[in-house]
Formats: structure tokens, C-alpha cells, sequence
């Protein structure tokens, strides 16, 4: 009996020795508009408008003055594609927008949603959306 086992468990050793090598999901390709990351947006009063990225529920274009433009990545429940007429931004105490701070998104009846700044990009959208 032993010996008939003992084979069985020698295949059995070596195919849990085996590994399938993980492969990783589809590579998420950087929009070639994204520019370089950057710490915050200085004057955050200033920003007068926004729109979202087509296709990334979770990223919002906000623009400074009258051509600045930065992607924020955000983090949380609020689902920009859902937003009314506006979203809003809070900062932490100074006049500058950073990481961790909030995007509030209003989607209407289901009342406001908040969610945290991740990432903040600069944004060229004088370059062709590919």
C-alpha cells in the first residue's frame, strides 16, 4: 500500500511546487493630455469650471483662470458623471487645493456626495484625445 502512494504523492509534491505566473490586468493607458503630477493648485478660488474625462467616472478636469487645466484623480463614493449643474471643493484650511482634500458632488434627489483628492495632474487639452 505504501508504495502505491508513495508516487501519488511525489506527483501530487510537485504539481503545488508549480506556478502559474500571475499576469496583470489590461495596463491602463495615461491619456496623452495628462501631464506631469503636481503637490496643489494655489489659489483655489479661482477655479471656474470643470468637466469630466470620458470614461473615468472617478476624475474631474477643473480649470484655473482662464486656461489652466488639472485632472484630479478622486477617491471615494461620488461618481463625477452624476453631477447636476456644479461640484464644489473644500480645502483643509488654505488657499490651495491638495491631496486629501474633498470634491462634493451633487447628483440631484440622491442628495451630495464626497470623495477625497487622490492625484493631481496638469492637463493639456490642446492635444488630441486618443
Amino acid at each position: 500500500m505504501i508504495s502505491k502512494l508513495t508516487p501519488l504523492s511525489i506527483l501530487l509534491f510537485i504539481a503545488s511546487c508549480t506556478s502559474t505566473e500571475a499576469t496583470d490586468p489590461k495596463p491602463e493607458l495615461v491619456d496623452v493630455r495628462q501631464g506631469e503630477q503636481v503637490n496643489q493648485i494655489c489659489f483655489a478660488s479661482s477655479i471656474n469650471g470643470w468637466r469630466e474625462v470620458k470614461g473615468q467616472r472617478h476624475s474631474v478636469i477643473v480649470t484655473k483662470g482662464v486656461k489652466d487645466e488639472y485632472k484630479l484623480n478622486l477617491s471615494g463614493v461620488c461618481d463625477v458623471s452624476k453631477a447636476m449643474m456644479n461640484i464644489a471643493t473644500r480645502t483643509r484650511g488654505s488657499s490651495c487645493l491638495t491631496r486629501g482634500d474633498e470634491v462634493i458632488v451633487t447628483t440631484g434627489f440622491s442628495g451630495v456626495n464626497r470623495c477625497f483628492i487622490k492625484q493631481i495632474y496638469l492637463w493639456d487639452s490642446s492635444l488630441p484625445e486618443k
